[in-house]
């Protein structure tokens, strides 16, 4: 490396009109490549891990099916509810699991909390569950906490 004392007497070559200033090629590639390329790399990142995580926008999958599903306050009495979960002909065990949680998420949006006290829930033999041809109807209440 040169001093400052070898420097000083240095002069630059003077550009003239039509020329330019040629600049010493980097070490290192055009950065805006390598931000290109990084962009790129960034958004197949993103979409891949998108992608994996979405049903379709249909919500949650129970025993392999996606159901339709609500569940809604007793008349006069919003902590006792009845759940729904449509089309049990395609599981009777995912719809179950459905309507389970729709009464799940109606106790967590209502009361803060998932405890439920089951009248006719999951945990009731198939054979006794409420059980037409376009729903299965579950029923219970909300713990307060």
């Amino acid at each position: 490396m040169k001093n400052v004392a070898q420097l000083r007497g240095y002069k630059a070559k003077p550009v003239t009109r039509g020329e330019t200033a040629q600049a010493k090629a980097l070490p290192f590639p055009d950065l805006s490549l390598v931000f290109k390329i990084g962009m790129v790399l960034l958004l197949a990142t993103l979409l891949v891990g998108c992608g994996g995580q979405s049903s379709g926008g249909k919500g949650p999958r129970f025993d392999g099916q996606t159901f339709r599903g609500s569940a809604k306050p007793v008349q006069g009495h919003r902590a006792e509810f009845v759940a729904t979960a449509r089309q049990p002909s395609k599981s009777i065990t995912g719809a179950t699991q459905a309507a389970a949680y729709q009464g799940k998420q109606y106790c967590i949006n209502t009361f803060g909390t998932s405890d439920i006290d089951w009248i006719v829930g999951p945990d009731t033999p198939t054979s006794q569950l409420p059980v037409s041809e376009s729903s299965l109807t579950l029923t219970g209440r909300c713990r307060d906490r």
